[in-house]
């Protein structure tokens, strides 16, 4: 017996990944602990029921079709009453099936509906707790995940969790408890063949330990495939217009068509360790059954047991190996799920590389100085070098230099998407990295060069930066930015919905929007990556013109390559490898004959576009 307790143990340890995921996510879990309660308790009383279930079987066959008399140590009071009555037994039989099948439902109602609403709930409670650290991780994890791939674990993988956290483990817990209460019943009717039934027992447990860590190693290449895929169809989608202009549909159809064939392939094969684990298993406890009805029937015949024991004895059989079954499917999803917790845990035990400081930060003057500022995005590849840099209150600085020069690498500095390698960033004299993030950013209004506009209506895109804005506030803004004519002539107005990520607006349109969007957030500190770019000339002047009274009173940081726009600066900064190699205003950088004054006379003979880093660039 102490042997079968140990492999009744080695069974449940099919899901210790389950147990895992709870250990891990127990505080999403802590707040469901009655319905929980609840629905074991459930559990447990459809376990009796169905403990119970065979016996009114065997008083039918032993009592009424074969005469037997009826006995019934345990109650003897109902055994006198219906110890001669055949009538009286089948009606008590029938009715005692009735009732039993009245608290199976019951139980597994409750068990079903509550298990269910703990899972849906759970699940949407790590979600929004990844999304939210997903959303604090720095610029150097998003640079190393694809979009496709992040959106997977959130959606796929948190999925999939949710089934082993909550339904997988109680179904694990009461099938154990099912499994251990049909082996007592089956050892106390007939020992022999209780001991046929568990042969069975090493054999399942062989086999699970074979096949579980077959399962997860391909459950694991497959949703890697899947995070690929995915990455992929981002890709395509959200650079659908460069697809076409560039008639790479076909091919993109071909590189679809592979990854699709790569996932299917990891698919097909979990699929087949999962059929093969089944198949065997089932083979398994056929055999088992076989021999148990051999023998059992030997009994009967030997009239050591009667055809009621048998009947009990073989339901008794066929309840113990159910829970067996599920309990290997428990196994082959704790398998699959190991994966899907390794995705998820991943972002969570990433840290963010830029941590929160401990002040509010003061209304700024606007005061920006770099001191001694060295930055590595990966160990050994430098961006920036000992960058010594002050910006005045109010001053506009441009920066300019070749892509990778390390322009927008500063101006991701002042507002901390990420800290220096060395040295510091000060604001009124004070180290940004003293300052709470959002007391910081809140104080910084940004423009980026793609003017990044969300789904969601006018209102939302230009107060996205500051939501308690008032709708006077929204349109003086949107007037500043000389798109207010525009949004008030269309139909709906500000309420008009715009398409993601602003695909319903012309560039320039885009432009003025975000420029409205940071005069709503109205903060003392300007940072403007590139404002111009893809621009025509009416669509450059009308956003010069936002930008004129976006910066005015401001300090503001400009990465630019259109000179229309570095002219407008009261200094600019020319970098070069991460270094500074030149700084001063126009007139005296054309003077020098340097490294500007290169670009402009290019510029002057017809180049429109000097080199500058694209959006998101270490440039």
């Amino acid at each position: 017996m102490t042997g079968t307790a140990t492999l009744v143990r080695d069974q449940l340890k099919g899901a210790s990944v389950a147990v895992a995921v709870v250990r891990r996510f127990r505080r999403d879990l802590a707040p469901h602990r009655a319905d929980l309660s609840v629905a074991m308790l459930a559990s447990l009383v459809y376990t009796v029921a169905r403990l119970l279930e065979p016996w009114p079987l065997k008083f039918v066959f032993d009592n009424v079709l074969i005469g037997l008399p009826f006995s019934l140590p345990i109650a003897p009071a109902v055994e006198d009453l219906l110890r001669d009555d055949r009538s009286l037994i089948l009606l008590a039989s029938i009715g005692s099936i009735l009732v039993l099948a009245v608290i199976r439902g019951v139980a597994y109602y409750e068990q079903s509906t509550r298990t269910a609403r703990v899972g849906q709930q759970v699940v949407m409670a790590i979600r929004r707790r990844v999304f939210a650290h997903l959303q604090r991780l720095s610029l150097r994890f998003h640079r190393q995940h694809s979009t496709g791939d992040l959106l997977t674990r959130l959606t796929g993988d948190i999925t999939m969790l949710r089934e082993l956290l909550v339904a997988s483990l109680l179904s694990a817990t009461s099938e154990g408890v099912m499994l251990v209460g049909f082996l007592l019943m089956m050892f106390l009717l007939e020992p022999q063949l209780a001991l046929v039934a568990v042969v069975a027992m090493p054999v399942i447990f062989v086999l699970l330990t074979i096949y579980s860590g077959r399962i997860r190693d391909a459950t694991r290449k497959q949703r890697r495939r899947e995070g690929e895929l995915a990455g992929r169809l981002g890709q395509v989608l959200s650079g659908i217009h460069v697809v076409q202009i560039f008639s790479r549909e076909h091919e993109e159809d071909q590189r679809l068509k592979e990854l699709n064939k790569a996932s299917l392939r990891s698919g097909l094969k979990a699929t087949r360790l999962e059929a093969g684990l089944n198949r065997t298993v089932e083979l398994t406890l056929a055999i088992a059954t076989g021999l148990i009805l051999w023998f059992g029937a030997q009994s009967v015949i030997g009239g050591s047991m009667t055809p009621g024991d048998l009947i009990v004895f073989i339901a008794y059989t066929q309840g113990f190996y159910r829970p067996l079954r599920r309990i290997s499917r428990v196994t082959e999803r704790a398998s699959k799920a190991s994966s899907c917790l390794e995705r998820v845990t991943d972002i969570l035990d990433h840290q963010p590389d830029v941590a929160d400081g401990s002040h509010e930060a003061p209304w700024f003057y606007g005061s920006i100085r770099l001191e001694g500022v060295s930055f590595e995005y990966e160990p050994g590849r430098p961006v920036l070098r000992d960058i010594d840099l002050t910006v005045e209150p109010g001053e506009t600085l441009a920066l300019v230099g070749a892509t990778g020069a390390g322009k927008s690498t500063i101006l991701g500095l002042v507002p901390r998407l990420h800290d220096p390698t060395s040295g510091r960033v000060l604001i009124d004299g004070h180290d940004v990295r003293d300052f709470t993030l959002r007391s910081l950013r809140d104080q910084i209004s940004v423009v980026p060069q793609d003017g990044m506009i969300f789904s969601g209506d006018f209102v939302d895109n230009i107060a996205f930066g500051r939501p308690d804005a008032t709708m006077d506030e929204i349109r003086a803004a949107a007037r500043s930015a000389a798109i207010d004519d525009f949004i008030s002539a269309l139909p709906e107005g500000y309420a008009t919905a715009i398409g993601e990520r602003g695909v319903t607006l012309s560039g320039g349109q885009r432009q003025r929007l975000a420029i409205a969007r940071a005069l709503v957030v109205n903060g003392p500190i300007v940072l403007l990556d590139e404002p111009a770019t893809g621009l025509d000339a009416e669509a450059e002047a009308l956003v010069m013109a936002a930008l004129d009274k976006l910066l005015t009173g401001r300090t503001a940081i400009v990465v630019a390559h259109r000179f229309s726009t570095i002219r407008r600066a009261d200094r600019i900064v020319v970098l070069e490898s991460g270094r500074i190699v030149e700084q001063g205003r126009h007139e005296d950088l054309v003077a020098l004959g340097g490294r500007y004054a290169a670009l402009w006379k290019r510029q002057g003979r017809g180049c429109t576009r000097a080199v500058l880093a694209p959006v998101g660039s270490a440039g």
